[in-house]
């Protein structure tokens, strides 16, 4: 909702939102927010940099510029009719939401609700402590929200992250979707009714570029973050992204990611297809896939992956470092990279077979180990 407040609510040269998104609490720190609701980059590294040397004045706000308070109410039903008015669920549908007692708790199942469809939910009682589950829902964390769905015979469960910029999906059948097999459907909806590029992150699976191609689109790589993917996307014109961690653009609609809409958009598939969404997730080629996170410190992280970087290179491998490092290989790949958010390098590896990705897995961890050791 502020996103979208930014985005259509007034004139506004920025905004602050205090958040930890999917972090828990003591990563609590402040997104810088562009008029269009987007994200920073270079700029907010400026800003690290200048907090950091210590190099500011602290003034009042009432110096700084004029200071008015929003209704909280009114900035929510602006976003929440915007969102009906786009949303098309033709047949009443049952759904289990766990927003994780983060901000969609309240304003995503009246939302679900509206639209018509009957709503059941777990840890929707908003607490910044998040008391019910970590707020990263992934396989693992949400073994309650995939119980309910399974035993209220929802057609899919829902978990939103801390600030809601990511959703999560649960099928029929209570299995946790990867967030690409997700995004592949969500993009097919929105490819099927308007052709471009999709922008995904380089830590996405295969089945993206298999699946946007089949379907007569286009997929631009892009390094992780929101900030990112979504500069791309208004480079390329794209119609829509994804990211491996549950972040759905819908740049056709909105220029930001937005976890809330993209269930909403999930629902309008599910009924309108008349089928299962495990029935859709069964159509789709599923390959077994790898994340390993090791920690680091901020300051070495980097440097440690520039030394994979060199190591491979010198034993004779393609790279792309639109990202930290990815190798890519017909039947499979691999990417080292440091965390945006986190003191941690990922190793993430995804193959079309387990001996092939055991392979994969070996090379991207050795080489990582070894160029730690030198620290």
């Amino acid at each position: 909702a502020f996103n979208f407040h930014l985005w259509r609510g007034g004139s506004y040269k920025a905004g602050a939102i205090v958040t930890a998104s999917h972090n828990p609490p003591q990563y609590t720190g402040i997104r810088f927010r562009r008029p269009d609701g987007t994200g920073f980059s270079k700029e907010n590294s400026e800003v690290k940099e200048v907090y950091m040397r210590g190099d500011f004045i602290r003034r009042k706000w009432s110096e700084l510029g004029s200071f008015h308070s929003l209704n909280t109410d009114v900035v929510v039903a602006s976003y929440q009719g915007f969102l009906l008015e786009k949303v098309n669920v033709e047949r009443p549908l049952k759904v289990v939401l766990d927003p994780g007692c983060g901000a969609a708790s309240t304003v995503a199942p009246e939302l679900f609700r509206r639209a018509g469809m009957k709503v059941y939910t777990i840890n929707a009682q908003p607490d910044g402590t998040f008391p019910g589950r970590d707020p990263y829902p992934r396989e693992g964390t949400i073994g309650e929200l995939q119980r309910l769905t399974v035993a209220v015979g929802a057609d899919m469960g829902v978990a939103y992250d801390g600030d809601a910029d990511r959703a999560v999906f649960v099928d029929d059948r209570g299995r946790v979707l990867r967030p690409e097999t997700a995004g592949v459907i969500l993009a097919g909806n929105v490819l099927s009714r308007r052709r471009g590029k999709v922008v995904a992150n380089v830590s996405c699976s295969m089945i993206v570029r298999e699946k946007v191609e089949e379907l007569g689109g286009e997929v631009v790589w892009e390094r992780v973050g929101d900030v990112f993917i979504t500069e791309a996307i208004k480079r390329h014109g794209a119609v829509f992204g994804i990211e491996a961690s549950g972040h759905y653009y819908p740049s056709f609609l909105m220029p930001f990611d937005d976890g809330i809409y993209a269930s909403l958009l999930m629902a309008e598939i599910i009924s309108g297809e008349g089928r299962p969404l495990s029935q859709m997730v069964d159509e789709l080629p599923s390959y077994p896939i790898v994340e390993k996170t090791v920690d680091c410190p901020d300051d070495k992280k980097f440097r440690v992956v520039d030394g994979v970087r060199e190591d491979l290179e010198r034993a004779g491998y393609t790279i792309n470092t639109i990202d930290g490092v990815r190798v890519d290989f017909d039947d499979g790949w691999f990417i080292v990279r440091a965390s945006n958010t986190q003191p941690l390098i990922r190793v993430t590896a995804e193959a079309k077979t387990d001996e092939k990705l055991k392979n994969l897995l070996g090379v991207a961890l050795e080489a990582l180990e070894r160029n730690i050791s030198r620290l």
